[in-house]
């Protein structure tokens, strides 16, 4: 990412709540599945300062700021060239519990 390139704060669907971030728009178009709404687990792992507040199912309220990001990098082979290379989840700081699951593969 360079410094001149436009953010725009979007609306990320997880399977356990959603959140508000920046996103460029690149970011963006590989979030959209085709549909109106826009996934987290498609953006993948992004920096805590680009949020801006976030909401848990579980809780059932919204949080300022950023959900706890926790990631690993397996490097697992999954069989036919396909490398996982990260594996990460944005889970709620006051419950823990998971706002969304993200994957990342080799290309």
């Amino acid at each position: 990412m360079t410094a001149n390139e436009d953010f725009e704060e979007k609306k990320l669907l997880g399977s356990g709540g959603y959140a508000f971030a920046k996103l460029t728009e690149q970011e963006e178009l590989r979030a959209n599945l085709g549909v109106p709404q826009i996934f987290l687990a498609n953006i993948g792992r992004l920096s805590e300062n680009r949020f801006s507040k976030y909401y848990c199912n579980k809780c059932g309220n919204e949080h300022s700021g950023s959900p706890l990001i926790s990631y690993e990098n397996p490097n697992e082979e999954l069989g036919e060239g396909v490398i996982l290379i990260e594996k990460g989840e944005y889970k709620c700081k006051v419950c823990n519990s998971v706002i969304a699951l993200y994957r990342k593969f080799n290309k």
